[in-house]
């Protein structure tokens, strides 16, 4: 009996000793494979997106751009020190966004500087800010409230990108007073990519596209057109043009080296704007264009059919509105595939303007009332120029027919469901927008205003030359382009920017001073003329959203005990019922054993 005891005995022992030398190997294989994983996660960065819309993955464009930087690209983040939430997330983002680049390309380097950290050295602080002040650099300052209290804060939101010597400043908040700072800092946020790869793109782009904007046929001038111009030239060599009857103006022509007769023909501009023009073309000028579109241009048109503009109305309350002589500019484009109307909108969703009403004294009534003529554009075509686009405003909008042919049409912007049409020559009359309208009388819906086409464009030359003409080998005209594509737009106006003339200054494009809203224009042209130029890589990062997702302050702060109880009690309430688990099931396993 006793022999028989000590037997099960040694067999216990036997048994626990197998437990235990199995444990300790489990435990070193756990161990070894831990060190490896931070080993490898040394060499390759692997992470796994699993939000709705992609926030944590950056566009292949971007990683091609990241892959293809071949020295040391610095990024000074003066986001540095302590923050609200709202700007912490900003700074948190923008140090994940830059890890993300690293981890593609480690030429990406970065340093986060907190302007605050030699607030005791004033000197220093001094010359530091009066550095950035030659830079560009405007420090932000931000009201923190607390429970009780209100302080500001100084906060400088700029990224600072070098590369071969070279400089750009990245203002990562540029200031939306129409939206909350909520959405601003989302903005800032969602616009993290697309900035950061913008400033790369500038410093390593060798060849930027040429970009001409027309002249010689009352076209914008420079002052109306500066706003733009000014944004475009950090990414394209813009300058204006006159045709002038000039074959070479727009098309290369030079003699073939091997063969006398023959002639090379290229383009000099990737692409033509053609920013309002108000007198007629001739035929020289609309040939010229027409090759260039033959031989593979492309051409952003910004037409007004009709003669109008707001400041026919400044002294006097009525104007009368009549066709611009563009007979032979309207074949043209009836070729290409869109007839651009002789008529203006009435749109009953449209933006307000100042009037006045009466006399309180001997000061003026100043009213808003809704101005018809002026529609608001709401984007919902499914393409990048106006994805994820706000409101665009147009002034004295005509409508697109779409002619039936081979081209690829895609319609950028319609007007609202409630339209009247007012065909040429139109009677404005100011005190249109002081009446109620009538619905009766709005009744056309969604009228195009904005068109993409694109494939193989037909002269509008063709059989219109005399045989001795098209046979000059020097003149190389073709029939039938190149897949190239365009944009029409019927209103000159979307890409004007209005004058201050008491600071001498131009307002922004889109921005409306009566109402101080900023409208979405002048993004609505970049990404024209990007997807124009071929970088719509470019205008898909400029399109691409974020959602705000954010927790609800006030709900916060009345449950915050709950919170913390929650996020204490639980955890350990989960590691106390998993000891309880454990040790019912060693229970359970010796019983086991002992039978």
């Amino acid at each position: 009996m006793k022999i028989k005891r000590l037997a099960q005995n040694d067999k216990q022992s036997s048994q626990k000793r197998n437990m235990r030398r199995n444990s300790l190997i489990f435990l070193g294989s756990l161990l070894l494979i831990l060190v490896f994983v931070n080993i490898i996660g040394n060499f390759v960065s692997t992470r796994f997106d699993l939000t709705a819309d992609k926030r944590y993955t950056l566009a292949d464009s971007t990683k091609k751009l990241i892959k293809g930087i071949d020295e040391t690209v610095m990024f000074k983040v003066y986001l540095e020190g302590d923050f609200p939430g709202d700007f912490k997330r900003l700074h948190d983002e923008t140090k994940d966004m830059l890890n993300r680049f690293r981890s593609y390309n480690d030429n990406i380097e970065y340093e986060f500087i907190d302007p605050n950290s030699f607030a005791d050295d004033k000197e220093r602080q001094q010359t530091f800010y009066q550095d950035l002040a030659k830079k560009g650099i405007r420090p932000t300052v931000i009201e923190q409230k607390g429970e009780g209290s209100q302080t500001q804060r100084i906060i400088i939101p700029y990224v600072e990108v070098s590369y071969k010597g070279r400089e750009v400043v990245v203002n990562l908040l540029p200031g939306q007073r129409w939206v909350s700072q909520a959405e601003e800092l989302n903005n800032a946020v969602q616009g993290l990519e697309y900035n950061l790869t913008d400033a790369i793109r500038r410093l390593t782009k060798v060849m930027p596209a040429r970009v001409g904007f027309l002249q010689g046929h009352g076209e914008l001038e420079r002052q109306d057109i500066f706003d733009i111009q000014m944004s475009l030239v950090d990414y394209y060599s813009c300058e204006n043009v006159r045709i002038d009857g000039n074959v070479n103006a727009l098309t290369e022509r030079r003699q073939s080296a091997k063969d006398s007769l023959s002639y090379i023909l290229k383009n000099r501009y990737d692409l033509l704007v053609i920013p309002k023009p108000t007198q007629p073309f001739s035929d020289q000028d609309l040939y010229i264009i027409d090759q260039f579109v033959m031989y593979g241009g492309r051409i952003l048109w910004l037409i007004d059919p009709v003669a109008m503009d707001i400041d026919s109305l400044q002294s006097k309350d009525v104007a009368i509105g009549v066709r611009f002589p563009f007979e032979n500019l309207d074949g043209m484009l009836f070729s290409y595939g869109v007839r651009i109307n002789p008529n203006l909108l009435l749109d009953i969703r449209c933006m307000p303007i100042p009037m006045q009403d009466g006399m309180v004294g001997d000061k003026p009534t100043i009213n808003f009332h809704p101005w018809f003529y002026f529609p608001e554009f709401v984007p919902t075509a499914d393409h990048p120029i106006v994805k994820n686009l706000d409101l665009i405003k147009g002034e004295f909008v005509s409508s697109i027919d779409l002619i039936d042919n081979d081209i690829h049409k895609t319609v950028l912007l319609t007007t609202s469901e409630y339209v009247h049409v007012s065909n040429a020559p139109v009677r404005v009359d100011l005190n249109v927008a002081r009446v109620e309208p009538d619905q009766r009388l709005f009744n056309h819906s969604n009228l195009p205003v904005a068109v993409l086409l694109e494939g193989q464009f037909r002269s509008a030359w063709k059989n219109r030359l005399s045989p001795n003409f098209t046979e000059m080998p020097e003149m190389g005209f073709r029939d039938l382009s190149d897949s190239t594509k365009m944009i029409v737009i019927a209103d000159g106006d979307m890409i004007r920017n209005r004058f201050n003339y008491q600071y001498n200054q131009p307002y922004p494009l889109g921005y409306d001073n009566w109402t101080r809203t900023m409208y979405a224009n002048k993004n609505l042209i970049l990404n024209a003329v990007n997807y124009l130029c071929g970088d719509e890589d470019v205008l898909n990062l400029r399109s691409r959203e974020v959602k705000l997702r954010k927790l609800n302050a006030m709900s916060v702060k009345e449950q915050r005990l709950r919170y913390q109880l929650i996020n204490i009690l639980l955890p350990m309430a989960i590691l106390a019922l998993a000891g309880v688990v454990i040790v019912v099931v060693r229970r359970i396993r010796n019983k086991k054993t002992e039978r």
